[in-house]
């Protein structure tokens, strides 16, 4: 069990993130003090869930080298034990964020409270997250897909999160030349410049995983054509930026760090950066990953 000082210690980094991005764009004031709780829920989560065993696990480096992420033909292992414990973590925080989803998380709560089937019916949901076993789970609870889909893809995290830890030692030193991430296989939702040679590392929207990544070259169709990328950001926060591509007209937001003397926290970024989102997406450009923060929750 991790101790309540370091619980402490990652609810005030977070808040401290959070509030330098409200001060310099008080317009997001009231979004990211809805998505607050949950990202401190979510981080106290990892840190309480036991770290998987991997011992069996072998890394094929020449397939891994060719484009096949770790868990290509894996499944994210979620512990039976540990999912009750992370959701009474992480619901509480959904309902003093997101008031529009009361309902909704009532009935989950009933549900994770009094169903005895509750657990292992979450385990497979979690583990497959397959639409189909989505679609029964929200009809069973009388939710709405799209409420379901985000409440267990926020149980889920702290679950991918971990694994993603234990799993990045075991791929040091490999080469990975992809734009979706070596773990999961899933789309960045963050970019970042780093090193006084600003390198650039991209985040898993999924299992926070980051890894290198060409510094000219769109993650998600390869374009290397300069003249067809594209960075946008606002003349008074120039560390900040959108990312576009012409060809495939998608885009991610990017941070530059190495000027900043305290750079946001990892899990704070995507929020913090959703202004250029609007511009992005206002020129006609589409988010390479879905992250939960476009969805309408916070009315």
């Amino acid at each position: 069990m991790v101790s309540s000082e370091t619980h402490q210690q990652v609810a005030r980094e977070i808040k401290d993130s959070l509030d330098r991005f409200k001060e310099g764009i008080p317009q997001l004031t009231e979004l990211l003090e809805a998505f607050e709780e949950l990202l401190v829920a979510r981080s106290i989560a990892r840190l309480e869930i036991p770290t998987p065993d991997l011992s069996t696990v072998e890394i094929d480096s020449m397939r891994f080298s060719q484009g096949s992420p770790i868990l290509n033909d894996r499944k994210i292992d979620v512990d039976t034990g540990s999912v009750k414990k992370v959701a009474l973590l992480i619901i509480p925080a959904m309902q003093k964020g997101f008031p529009k989803l009361h309902n909704a998380l009532e009935r989950f709560t009933n549900f994770i409270d009094n169903d005895n089937t509750a657990m292992n019916t979450l385990q497979l949901v979690l583990e497959s997250g397959s639409r189909e076993t989505m679609e029964e789970l929200a009809s069973r609870l009388d939710i709405p897909l799209s409420i379901l889909q985000f409440i267990c893809s926020e149980l889920a995290k702290p679950f991918a999160e971990k694994l993603s830890g234990t799993l990045a030692p075991m791929i040091e030193g490999l080469t990975w030349l992809k734009g979706y991430c070596p773990i999961c296989g899933s789309w960045p939702g963050l970019s970042v410049l780093r090193e006084n040679e600003g390198k650039r590392f991209l985040t898993c929207s999924v299992c926070g995983h980051d890894w290198q990544y060409m510094r000219t070259q769109c993650p998600f169709c390869e374009n290397a054509d300069h003249e067809k990328l594209e960075i946008i950001f606002s003349q008074d926060r120039k560390s900040e930026r959108a990312e576009l591509c012409h060809v495939c007209k998608k885009y991610i937001v990017g941070i530059d760090t190495r000027d900043l003397i305290n750079p946001p926290h990892p899990s704070t970024a995507p929020f913090g950066l959703i202004y250029l989102d609007f511009l992005a997406q206002d020129r006609g450009f589409s988010p390479g990953a879905t992250l939960a923060i476009s969805q309408d929750l916070t009315l």
